[in-house]
């Protein structure tokens, strides 16, 4: 860290000297609070039948990495999250594959035909703009469409509360490996208008992404990273009962990469996003139409010093229009038609590009009974320009049965199209794929504290999914093509909860365990199964201990432990080795101290992995050890 960095850093602190201490407000969540996840309207979490956790905005306030972030939520492993900050992240939900859980924008979604099996690259997403996050586990297509297999997780920006019609919020830190971040942004509101413009800057030069091998004198240079973000946003009040929100959200990744496990390499890889969305509401007295439109641009290309420069471009489209019949506070039919566009545009001036049309009616039905019974029920049916017709559904049921213990049942299916590549590829295509259909259970039962004060909840899980596209070999195709052909069966347990310890300390703990089944043709007219899966750990848990002072200072100790699982790794010669990783315990530490009036200005500190710990993510290549992060935030 610079001289000028230090000087900075202790003036800030030497003001807090003559700044009067006030106490922060509350940013928890409660059991009362308000989801926009799984319905197309606002409910209270005890309203909603589907049980939807939420990342709150004191989590990610104090969070570096989106992924690290979602890596200590219960039921899901980011592999990769604490590799080389440039490494590519895959996330397994439930043992889910990593293109089965779909993410939103504020309920819009990113769609990346350009990736295999159309899973979104983490590494585009900046926490910089995001109040809260709502993870709604379980097969979820009913209004969310392809992909909602294993869940969606919905990332949803700040609003201005207050009536200010120009803030200034700025942001800047620096970080172990060489690494420097900050962010701009101004916003604004006023009863008509509401603003949001930001951008937000990430750049490390890393540590190198492979390790060398055992027993090996030779040291690997570092593979650096830059990320870049610009967003905007608003909201217009149009009358009284219209309203109006675009948003636009441009990305940029650049990042190095080796050339495999124990190998290094001087690859780049560039990923260009262009996300733009707009949101419409008529809101009347009894009825609400409401449209979600989005168009997502992806631009991938590899820069590979063995293969060559390939590039993957992906084109997608996606609008939902929709009514809200609210004829009580205890009733609701939700009806609308999602129609979902893709497109994989192909370099080759000999070949036209792939797309593909979805188009989606559904309708959810939500029912109030006798106040502490809720039950919603829906269809959707999905017509898609390749694979033809396949439908959806989806049944929950929840019991308020007093003010601290609630139930909840959801039994659910979902469907994963075939990607563009696998229907019409370079490499095996099949045109006659079928989507990949899950079904899933999920029983959950929640003890909480009306006044907040403790939480505790149990859920058991079981998601069938089915048609799974692999890719085979066959006497018919010998140098193989996907296939549908194989079955998951995964069940679980996940038991999360916090409880606060007096006024100033609140405890919180999380523990899961998934074990999968897969079922496969043996090649001889009979099937095989397993229940290993390359690194996706059975078990995985969380403790964590906040100390909220009555001044304004924060300090919270964590700890993330991940269980042992298997994993594969080819050398030079593409010849692959089954291995087994070894379980291992990370311990985290954050602190914050807010200075002036409310507390506007904030200077924190993030230790990672505190004790040093050795550990794999994925074999032959390196993770991060003692990680410290600092710096100042300000709203003026």
């Amino acid at each position: 860290m610079t001289i000028t960095k230090l000087s900075l850093l202790s003036l800030l602190l030497l003001s807090a000297i003559f700044c009067k201490a006030q106490v922060p407000p509350s940013l928890t969540t409660t059991g009362t609070e308000v989801v926009v996840t799984g319905a197309r309207y606002e409910r209270p979490t005890t309203q909603s039948p589907q049980r939807v956790s939420v990342i709150d905005s004191a989590q990610i306030a104090q969070a570096a990495d989106l992924s690290q972030l979602l890596n200590e939520q219960a039921g899901i492993v980011i592999n990769g999250a604490y590799s080389n900050p440039g490494k590519d992240r895959s996330i397994f939900l439930r043992n889910g594959a990593n293109q089965f859980t779909l993410i939103l924008l504020d309920g819009q979604p990113l769609i990346d035909p350009s990736s295999l099996g159309g899973a979104v690259d983490l590494r585009l997403l900046s926490l910089d703009g995001i109040e809260r996050i709502e993870i709604l586990r379980g097969a979820r297509s009913l209004l969310y469409g392809s992909d909602a297999v294993a869940g969606v997780i919905n990332l949803i920006t700040k609003k201005d509360a207050a009536l200010d019609p120009f803030r200034l919020h700025l942001r800047a830190a620096a970080q172990s490996f060489n690494t420097l971040e900050g962010s701009a942004a101004i916003s604004g509101s006023t009863r008509k208008l509401s603003y949001h413009l930001g951008y937000d800057y990430f750049d490390t030069e890393g540590l190198s992404e492979a390790e060398s091998a055992p027993g090996s004198s030779t040291t690997f240079g570092r593979d650096g990273a830059t990320r870049g973000t610009l967003t905007a946003r608003a909201k217009a009040q149009i009358g009284k009962h219209f309203t109006l929100r675009p948003t636009l959200r441009i990305a940029n990744f650049d990042g190095d990469y080796d050339a495999g496990s124990f190998q290094d390499g001087d690859n780049q890889y560039t990923n260009d996003l262009l996300h733009l969305g707009l949101a419409a509401n008529f809101e009347g007295k009894e009825i609400n139409f409401g449209l979600l439109s989005s168009y997502v641009k992806t631009d991938r290309i590899f820069n590979d010093a063995n293969f060559g420069i390939s590039e993957f471009l992906g084109r997608a489209q996606q609008h939902d229009l929709y009514t809200v019949y609210q004829p009580t506070s205890k009733a609701a039919v939700t009806v609308g038609t999602q129609l979902r566009g893709e497109e994989l545009v192909r370099q080759d001036p000999g070949l036209d590009n792939l797309d593909a049309t979805t188009i989606s009616p559904y309708l959810q039905l939500n029912l109030t009974v006798a106040e502490d019974f809720l039950f919603e029920a829906g269809y959707r049916y999905n017509n898609h320009s390749n694979f033809g017709g396949q439908s959806n559904w989806s049944l929950a049921l929840g019991m308020n049965t007093t003010a601290s213990w609630s139930t909840r049942l959801a039994l659910a299916s979902a469907f994963q199209s075939p990607t563009l590549d696998q229907l019409g590829g370079p490499f095996g295509p099949n045109a006659e794929l079928a989507p990949q259909v899950a079904t899933s259970v999920e029983v959950s039962t929640q003890l909480a504290d009306p006044n907040g004060r403790y939480q505790i909840s149990l859920t058991g899980f079981q998601r069938n999914v089915q048609d799974l596209i692999v890719y085979a070999t066959s006497v018919e195709f010998p140098f193989g093509r996907y296939e549908n052909q194989n079955e998951l069966l995964d069940r679980g347990l996940e038991l999360e909860g916090f409880a606060k310890l007096g006024q100033l300390l609140r405890a919180n703990a999380s523990l899961s365990y998934v074990k999968g089944t897969l079922t496969q043709p043996d090649g001889s007219g009979g099937t095989t199964e397993t229940d290993e899966f390359f690194r996706r750990p059975r078990t995985t848990g969380s403790l964590g201990l906040t100390f909220q002072a009555q001044s304004p200072f924060l300090a919270r100790l964590s700890a993330h432990y991940t269980g042992d699982r298997p994993d594969i790794w080819f050398d030079e010669n593409f010849i692959g080795t089954e291995t087994t990783l070894d379980p291992y315990w990370l311990i985290n530490a954050y602190a914050e101290y807010r200075l002036l009036r409310q507390e506007k200005l904030k200077l924190f500190l993030d230790l990672r992995n505190l004790t040093d710990t050795n550990f794999v993510e994925v074999t032959g290549f390196s993770t991060q050890g003692v990680t410290f992060r600092t710096g100042v935030a300000i709203q003026l």
